[in-house]
């Protein structure tokens, strides 16, 4: 847990995508970035940055593994603004890009044929059952000049209806759930209530979406960036992850937002 605080105290924040299509009346039906929104931007930054940053006591900060590369398909479970994918989005292309400059082509005397430039254009589903979020999120890949070939927006519970056809063949997986703690009957609904309400200890709607998460998962080498707060007892949820279902599972960054930690 310390390396996770400390991790997202020393690594710059990541940049927000461009919202100002945006207005407040807006966000009375669809989930406002936040700090956990920003705390999940910091996180997806620090394990697909391209190169080592220095925070502000110019101390290099490197990630805690390499780059998970090459991503083909990404999910996002609750999209809200889009803002999560898009950002992910928006840092795959300048991969991309920067690969494409740093593969050079050998010069004549040297008898070794061009390395083959591969390209990935990745396929992006984000899901929310709030309408609002879905128009939300079409909008903020537009406005953020994602085509629009690479964006699926489903309208539906969690991942359900994507769960046969897209099986064990997901990338990366992003999921903010509601995990404010409520009573039970608030959760579910349509509407902005859904972003929060998370039930008792704020598990009910994460404990249904993780075996989801895990059945999508590529067997190897695919991530899933979930948030949760401490009273959702994360430490239970890691246990179930690593003895019932075979996943293992690392406290990645953690910062105290308000009266609670993320």
């Amino acid at each position: 847990m310390q390396n996770a605080e400390r991790l997202a105290k020393e690594h710059p924040p990541a940049p927000l995508p461009y919202l100002d299509h945006l207005t407040l009346s807006d966000y009375d039906t669809v989930y406002e970035p936040s700090d956990d929104t920003y705390l999940l931007l910091d996180a997806l930054s620090i394990d697909f940055s391209l190169t080592n940053s220095k925070n502000d006591n110019n101390i290099n900060i490197t990630t805690q593994s390499p780059p998970p590369l090459p991503v083909h398909t990404t999910l996002e479970i609750g999209c809200g603004t889009g803002v999560a994918t898009i950002f992910l989005a928006k840092t795959l292309r300048e991969q991309q890009q920067q690969r494409e400059r740093t593969t050079s082509t050998p010069p004549p005397q040297d008898p070794k044929p061009a390395t083959k430039k591969t390209n990935v254009n990745p396929l992006h589903y984000v899901t929310d059952i709030n309408p609002n979020a879905i128009r939300t999120t079409l909008r903020t890949a537009e406005a953020n000049h994602l085509p629009r070939h690479a964006l699926e927006a489903v309208r539906c519970d969690l991942a359900s209806p994507l769960l046969p056809r897209l099986s064990r063949a997901i990338d990366v997986v992003i999921f903010n759930p509601p995990y404010v703690p409520t009573p039970d009957d608030e959760v579910g609904g349509c509407g902005i209530g859904a972003s929060w309400a998370g039930g008792t200890d704020g598990r009910v709607v994460i404990d249904r979406a993780l075996p989801q998460i895990v059945s999508l998962l590529r067997p190897k080498g695919g991530r899933a960036y979930v948030v949760t707060v401490d009273d959702n007892r994360p430490r239970e949820i890691v246990r179930w992850l690593e003895e019932d279902m075979g996943v293992s599972v690392v406290p990645f960054v953690r910062r105290r937002a308000r009266n609670e930690f993320l």
